[in-house]
């Protein structure tokens, strides 16, 4: 049976058993689905930027500087699109928070990172998440936007 979450202090890594709230970024060029190709040999493979939110700290910031560093370019809007619960190695918990970042260019890359930008209405499995939830947080952004003079639907909110 489910118990409550109760947290205990700060740690270094993960714990066994223990529970920890992520940001993930779905950055977003022109409609179409952006991840990384990381080389690195200790995480090879795709990816959506993603980072443990450090105690006490604030979702949107730690999105921003996602952006920042794994993208590097503008980025026109950022939202929280979705929060997410995943079982966790060694019987713990996972809260992810998932945001959208719609850029204004496409990322150039680093030594480790390269983009992949998907095809139009192409989606893939990336880390936790199922092509069906990609495809909504990428498709959403289109339907996100308010006519002048309208009041914006409150079916958007996520809390």
């Amino acid at each position: 049976m489910p118990r409550q979450a109760f947290f205990g202090p700060p740690r270094d890594t993960f714990v066994a058993g223990g529970a920890h709230i992520t940001v993930y970024l779905v950055p977003v060029f022109e409609g179409r689905l952006v991840v990384f190709d990381v080389d690195e040999a200790a995480a090879r493979g795709r990816w959506l930027p993603w980072d443990v939110l450090p105690f006490g700290g604030n979702p949107y910031e730690c999105a921003s500087a996602l952006a920042d560093d794994w993208c590097g370019v503008s980025v026109d809007d950022l939202a929280l699109v979705d929060a997410m619960s995943f079982a966790a190695p060694d019987d713990g918990w996972e809260l992810a928070l998932v945001f959208r970042a719609l850029l204004l260019e496409l990322p150039p890359g680093d030594g480790v990172r390269s983009p992949y930008v998907f095809k139009p209405g192409e989606y893939d499995a990336i880390g936790p998440f199922d092509p069906i939830d990609l495809e909504r947080w990428v498709t959403s952004a289109a339907s996100d936007t308010t006519p002048p003079g309208a009041t914006p639907e409150r079916r958007n909110l996520l809390f």
